[in-house]
């Protein structure tokens, strides 16, 4: 009896079991067809998602935080030491250095700072980092984040070259501040740059060369020579000319120029015709020299290194006819050009005053000037000033018609005059210079003044300069002020990296 007893407990526990079993089974079933709540499991899951990917941008933001607070103390430093006056008795270094420990960064400058004094200018460098832990970026296996400040500042000039493009045309006359009008202005104030910039506190290192321009601009007679220009024939005689000139085809050197000259940035190609002597407009022959083309003794200078130089042409300059400033511009570049250093080197070969030692036209010192685009020690600056805005190009139908010598084109003769090329033609000329001095290329900085323009003039201006706080509109003797305010930029201290 016992054991049977046995036996129906044992079947009744089975039996439970395999109904618990198949009740699970059910119910297992039931929950896969069950889609309640699959929503809140995807929205957990998206959640959690969101708050490491917004993690992620914290850790970001704090890496940013840290690097841009490592880069200001790393400027301030060696904005400070390299400010120190030029005597080694300063520690430059170690300013660097307490800049740093002040700020809690003492152990993360990498290497030492290094300074380099030339005696005239002085520059200081410096390179540092600094790990930072993350919170959330190491889900991704991203532990630290590293971020690098490097600054490099530099106090006095060093090497620069610098083209000055200086607008002489008739319209100069008026206006202005003194009895020369605007004109009497701008000899002023380039005097006084050329004072500034060619300070023999300078080390010498500061070449300057000046751009005069009106309807052309004149490279001078050996730059002509140089890129062999094509002189035009005149079968005139001396003594048939006036205006007091002697020979016109001799007494100025600009050269025509083609399309493909405003594509590069040296000077333009060889062979090339020389302009027409002529005057469109009517002449104020008391402050004016006859021609389009200014004549000789208004031409480029290169390579000036004496202030005292530069002021006596200066002033020996003349206005001339037309506004042809894209032509000022692309010699303005040129002159900058590393592909214009055999010219130089012509030039300096060259001896005007006839003392047998040459150096006449570019000093020895700066025969292997322009500098390449990559030297990294060579400023190269132009600052350009006009009084107007571009014009049309003319020409005279005939280049050898007597009357070019005597009358103004624009006197009753305007069917002897042809128009070559556009303002607006002219304006993409000068457009295409300027990016090209400004390219990451060459990285020229131009400084542009409106000198009592207005309207299209001065957005010509604004539009050429490397940024807009280096366009400079003037009026008056503001512009001796705005010239020197320019010569302070590039002789001030200054961040150069």
């Amino acid at each position: 009896m016992l054991k049977f007893n046995n036996r129906q407990s044992k079947l009744k526990k089975l039996q439970e079991t395999r109904r618990a079993y198949i009740e699970q089974l059910a119910f297992i079933r039931q929950f896969k067809k069950d889609e309640d709540g699959g929503l809140i499991v995807l929205t957990l899951l998206l959640l959690i998602s969101m708050l490491v990917v917004g993690g992620m941008a914290v850790d970001f933001m704090r890496f940013e935080s840290e690097r841009a607070k490592l880069q200001s103390v790393s400027d301030r430093a060696v904005l400070t030491a390299a400010e120190l006056d030029l005597d080694p008795t300063f520690d430059e270094e170690a300013v660097v250095r307490d800049f740093f420990t002040t700020a809690g960064y003492g152990s993360n400058i990498i290497g030492t700072p290094q300074v380099i004094d030339s005696g005239n200018s002085k520059s200081v460098s410096v390179i540092s980092a600094i790990d930072m832990s993350t919170f959330f970026l190491r889900l991704i296996g991203l532990d630290e984040l590293s971020a690098q400040a490097q600054s490099a500042a530099t106090e006095g000039v060093g090497k620069v070259e610098i083209s000055l493009v200086l607008d002489i045309s008739g319209s100069m006359r008026d206006g202005g501040s003194t009895s020369l009008g605007r004109f009497g202005d701008m000899q002023a104030a380039a005097i006084s740059f050329a004072n500034k910039v060619l300070d023999p506190e300078n080390g010498g290192q500061v070449s300057l060369n000046i751009v005069p321009y009106a309807g052309a601009t004149n490279p001078n007679p050996y730059m002509f020579e140089y890129l062999n220009g094509v002189r035009i024939e005149s079968s005139l005689k001396a003594e048939e000319i006036t205006n007091g000139v002697a020979d016109p085809y001799q007494v100025s050197s600009c050269l025509e120029f083609q399309s493909t000259d405003w594509t590069n940035a040296g000077m333009p190609g060889n062979g090339r015709a020389q302009i027409p002597h002529f005057m469109n407009w009517k002449i104020a022959a008391s402050v004016m020299d006859w021609g389009w083309c200014p004549q000789d003794r208004s031409a480029i200078r290169y390579a000036i290194s004496d202030a005292a130089e530069a002021a006596t042409f200066i002033n020996g300059i003349r206005m001339h006819d037309g506004t042809g400033t894209h032509y000022a511009m692309k010699y303005g570049l040129a002159a900058l050009d590393p592909s214009t250093q055999p010219a130089f080197e012509y030039m300096n070969g060259i001896d005007v005053d006839g003392d047998g030692d040459g150096g006449d036209l570019v000093p020895d010192a700066f025969v292997n000037r322009p500098a390449a685009w990559s030297d990294a020690e060579t400023r190269k600056i132009i600052v350009l000033m006009t009084d107007g805005r571009i014009t049309e190009q003319v020409r005279p139908d005939d280049p050898l018609d007597e009357k070019n010598l005597t009358k103004e084109l624009n006197e009753g003769r305007t069917g002897d005059r042809i128009t070559i090329t556009n303002a607006s033609s002219n304006i993409d000329s000068f457009y295409d210079i300027c990016d090209l001095a400004k390219d990451p290329l060459r990285d020229v900085e131009v400084f542009t003044v409106a000198f009592e323009v207005t309207g299209a003039g001065a957005d010509q201006m604004k539009a050429c300069a490397s940024d807009p706080s280096m366009f400079f509109p003037a009026a008056g003797s503001q512009l001796i002020q705005v010239f020197e305010d320019i010569a302070d930029q590039i002789t001030d201290l200054r961040l150069s990296l």
